[in-house]
């Protein structure tokens, strides 16, 4: 029979002996887990150079081996992602990118969500698109950029994304909100003044776009689509010389802005200042490029009223 002293020593060798068993089964398997890592790393970065040398072949093969390398690299997928997001590869970049944020871990990356959004807003501009399948991809957009805002209440752009997909699918209260979040977090953000204040002026209320603008303008008085804005609500408040004004300091930040050249061209034209008018919407159909047809007809006829008698 074993005394107690030794029952105790033999019990605590018998331990010591299992751990030490089960540690040389386990370590092995630990170092191979982070082998995997480090070399899926690697693979990794050398295709975020390939990338950088617009060398894509390349680049793909590298981040498909990282991965293939360690299947829970979320940064492999992350970046890979981003890969396919500039070759427009859109469906490839959205199963990526889930690849990402099934495998991201706690706490979790907001921008990893926001990544995903992204993708989901492209996808519903792609020609050919019809309105309901927009209006989907828009919810299923909103939704991942809800969830990039759960993990990063501060992700400002996050928050604005929403902003214009309410707006988009014409519910300006929710949109109102999200842009508001916004400026409150990044009050220097200029598109988030720029787009409620241009939604306001879009549901009819100028006066309320006005004091949008007029704070905007204060905050970042070095943005053309600030005061763009600002011209549009003056102008619809009726006050074409006040517009002019405001249009004048958008070209001086950007000369070559076909929005701030039709503007500004249809506002001489309100006061009325007929040979501003013409030479302003002149310039403005030689440089609207993919400017919407409508607003290009409403230059070509404001010219030919310029050019009638008074």
């Amino acid at each position: 029979m074993i005394s107690r002293p030794e029952k105790v020593s033999f019990l605590m060798r018998r331990t010591l002996t299992a751990a030490l068993l089960a540690a040389a089964v386990l370590l092995p398997a630990c170092n191979l887990t982070s082998q995997a890592r480090v070399e899926s790393i690697k693979r990794m970065n050398e295709g975020i150079q390939q990338l950088n040398k617009n060398n894509m072949s390349a680049a793909e093969k590298a981040m498909q081996e990282a991965i293939k390398t360690d299947p829970t690299h979320a940064e492999a997928y992350l970046n890979l992602g981003k890969m396919y997001r500039k070759q427009q590869k859109w469906v490839d970049a959205e199963k990526a990118f889930r690849g990402a944020i099934e495998n991201m871990g706690e706490p979790g990356h907001g921008e990893f969500w926001f990544e995903l959004g992204s993708v989901q807003v492209a996808q519903s501009a792609e020609v050919g698109t019809s309105r309901a399948e927009q209006e989907t991809k828009w919810r299923d957009a909103i939704a991942s950029f809800d969830e990039a805002i759960k993990l990063k209440p501060t992700l400002y752009k996050a928050h604005y994304q929403v902003g214009v997909l309410y707006e988009k699918l014409d519910e300006p209260e929710q949109a109102d909100v999200a842009y508001r979040e916004c400026i409150k977090i990044n009050g220097t953000y200029s598109p988030c003044f720029v787009s409620l204040g241009n939604m306001y002026i879009d549901y009819g209320f100028s006066a309320v776009a006005m004091a949008v603008l007029d704070t905007g303008t204060k905050v970042n008085e070095t943005d053309a689509d600030m005061w763009n804005g600002m011209g549009r609500a003056l102008l619809n408040l009726n006050k074409p010389k006040e517009a002019v004004d405001a249009y004048k300091k958008a070209r001086r930040i950007d000369p070559d802005k076909p929005d701030v050249l039709f503007g500004l061209g249809m506002a001489y034209a309100e006061i009325p200042m007929r040979k501003e008018a013409e030479e302003t919407l002149d310039e403005f159909l030689s440089k609207a490029g993919q400017s919407p047809e409508h607003i290009k007809k409403a230059a070509q006829d404001t010219i030919m009223r310029m050019q009638g008698p008074i």
